[in-house]
């Protein structure tokens, strides 16, 4: 372990038999780490051992001491990145951007130390830094690289900017001298000459999924820190790691690990580009193992059909918000079937994704997205591999989820979007008119304006000699098994705004036919009142005589059809419920449907109890319906 068991750790213990105990613990943390994980903890431990206070604790209390040791490892562990920025030697990159946290602009400085060129140099200053600050703190950083016995003589070097050859005043604003000469800046230090580069493309940070399955695709996220990137442009190339060599395996931003990976470690070379095509230093990023994946085929698989032409293809789905998966009714009750590696993000995120691809819709309308999944993964990914735009809408409260629409860019243009908080008093007043102040003196009805719901309204125009625009819809209506006569207010509540939109963007433009598309969760089943709503606007029995939602009905100048058949069984099945759910609605006067996606097979949903599972990402099936226009 990098120190002396016997001189150093045996005496603080009681007897041979405890000894020998915690040796063959120690032992076991050690060799269930990687080789490399264990050198970088070695000295940690080292310097731990030799601490006083740290030796005092071990002897009043020793077991107590190796729990807090081994969390120190695996935290380690946890912390260690597999990304490498391969910077280019003699060059210095200088980036003009806003750092995450931060609201205004800073210079991003990156080179490799001239005194030790295995040691990088990162700064970060304000542009309207005179370069003689930036000078003396760059020297600062430079001497800190150096070994002690050659800091005395590093310290007379000379450091200076030119431009075109001559020294720049030290007065200058750095800003202005990196932006104006972008292609004519040297940075000297002694007899190093470094070509200062503005704004090139730089990764600073990037994650793959982990662990990674054979048959799941395997793709860089989170490209934090970066500039100027564009991932379209940018070059990927996939290598397998074996005893010898690397082995090219793949050249797309995405890769499938195969049978033959297995067992082995993949690396991938992001080549980052901009959109003037300029190039920067390439990052490596390193994988850990391939693991085996025991589905051959999985269910969505069986589900899919060609798209018929000219056709557009919607697609809605709850798609399982992790946060939801770590309750403690999710692990005893809900997903208590489902095994802890099956229901983590690392599993389910890439069979999602690669769901998603698989049935190629040109309207996405998710629910349960959450925020850092939305914006590292989702959105990102699918731009690359479909080109669909995305918007989120998180709901209110402190939920980090809500919901996410995409499209297809090269099908439909988006005219105006609506992000509506059920909860937003004044923008209801907009859309449903003084019948909102009724709402609030009436106890039961106006606990529908108090909840966290939100609807995503998009007035998209199809790109095509038709003029056709559809008013896209998407919700997640409460989840309370109590809650059935407020999911019906709330149904009517966004039926009006969505009625509302339609008059005007008709008035806006009196030359297109317009069509309403209405998707989600409505966590209503077929007999609860919802589903009658929107296709007959006719209300439950029991409410039939309730003034408030007449009136509101009454407003609504459009019935819906259901794309699926109330037959039907289930979009949502657990252990703990089993129903239909989830409806794509939509107006059939400018609007065909051509055909729907079948659901997959009961055996194949019960195969593991229920959902999620090994064959499914989220505890809900999604829907997928085609439609032309007339």
């Amino acid at each position: 372990m990098g120190l002396c068991w016997d001189r150093e750790i045996c005496p603080l213990l009681k007897n041979d038999e405890e000894k020998d105990r915690r040796k063959r613990w120690l032992d076991a943390i050690e060799n269930n780490m990687r080789t490399a994980d264990v050198w970088e903890v070695k000295d940690q431990i080292k310097w731990k051992f030799r601490r006083r206070m740290a030796d005092k604790l071990f002897k009043r209390n020793p077991m107590k001491y190796f729990i807090n040791l081994s969390k120190k490892i695996f935290h380690i562990k946890r912390k260690m990145s597999s990304i490498k920025l391969c910077l280019w030697p003699n060059y210095m990159f200088v980036n003009q951007a806003v750092p995450p946290g931060q609201t205004e602009q800073q210079l991003m400085i990156t080179l490799l130390s001239p005194f030790k060129n295995s040691k990088r140099i990162n700064l970060c200053r304000s542009p309207n830094d005179t370069i003689q600050i930036f000078i003396d703190r760059l020297k600062i950083k430079c001497f800190q690289t150096c070994d002690k016995n050659k800091k005395l003589g590093a310290k007379s070097g000379n450091f200076s900017i030119k431009v075109n050859e001559i020294v720049v005043s030290d007065n200058s604003k750095c800003g202005e001298i990196f932006k104006q000469n972008k292609s004519h800046i040297t940075l000297e230090v002694d007899d190093y000459v470094f070509k200062v580069l503005f704004n090139a493309p730089m990764i600073m940070k990037a994650k793959v999924n982990t662990p990674i399955y054979e048959g799941l695709m395997l793709y860089p996220f989170a490209f934090e820190n970066s500039y100027n990137v564009s991932l379209i442009n940018s070059k990927y190339i996939w290598y397998k790691i074996d005893a010898k060599n690397e082995i090219e395996v793949g050249n797309g931003s995405v890769y499938v690990p195969t049978r033959n990976d297995v067992d082995f470690n993949l690396k991938l070379v992001i080549n980052p580009c901009n959109e003037d095509g300029q190039f920067g230093p390439a990052v490596e990023i390193l994988t850990s193992k391939v693991q085996t994946n025991n589905v051959d085929v999985y269910p969505y698989e069986n589900r899919l059909k060609i798209k018929p032409d000219n056709s557009i293809r919607i697609v809605t789905y709850n798609i399982l918000a992790s946060m939801y998966t770590r309750t403690k009714e999710a692990k005893n009750d809900m997903f208590s079937y489902c095994p802890e590696k099956f229901i983590a993000s690392s599993y389910r995120n890439p069979l999602l994704l690669k769901e998603l691809i698989a049935y190629e819709g040109d309207i996405l309308c998710l629910q349960e997205v959450e925020i850092q999944f939305f914006y590292k993964e989702l959105s990102p990914f699918l731009k690359k591999c479909l080109g669909m735009d995305g918007i989120f809408l998180r709901k209110c409260g402190n939920k980090n989820e809500g919901l996410g629409c995409f499209y297809s860019s090269d099908k439909f243009n988006l005219l105006n979007q609506f992000n509506i908080k059920l909860n937003d008093l004044i923008t209801l007043e907009v859309y449903c008119g003084s019948i909102i102040k009724e709402i609030l003196n009436d106890e039961f009805w106006k606990q529908g304006l108090q909840k966290k719901t939100v609807l995503q309204v998009l007035v998209l125009e199809l790109i095509s000699e038709k003029k056709q625009i559809i008013i896209l819809c998407n919700t997640h209506l409460i989840s309370d098994p109590d809650g059935d006569a407020v999911r019906l207010f709330q149904a009517l509540i966004e039926l009006t705004i969505a009625n509302k939109i339609k008059s005007l963007t008709v008035n806006n433009y009196p030359k297109h036919k317009v069509s309403v598309i209405f998707c989600g969760d409505f966590n209503s089943t077929p007999e609860s009142g919802v589903y009658d709503l929107f296709t007959k606007l006719s209300l439950p029995a029991e409410h039939r005589d309730e003034k408030i939602l007449n009136n509101l009905r009454n407003n609504i100048l459009f019935k819906m059809n259901s794309a699926y058949n109330i037959d039907v069984e289930y979009s949502h099945f657990t252990q703990s419920f089993v129903g239909l759910l989830d409806y794509i609605y939509f107006t059939d006067d400018n609007l065909e449907l051509i055909q729907v996606l079948s659901m997959p097979s009961h055996e194949d949903v019960i195969r593991n109890v229920g959902l999620p599972s090994i064959l499914f990402p989220s505890d809900h099936l999604p829907l997928i319906a085609d439609f032309i226009t007339k």
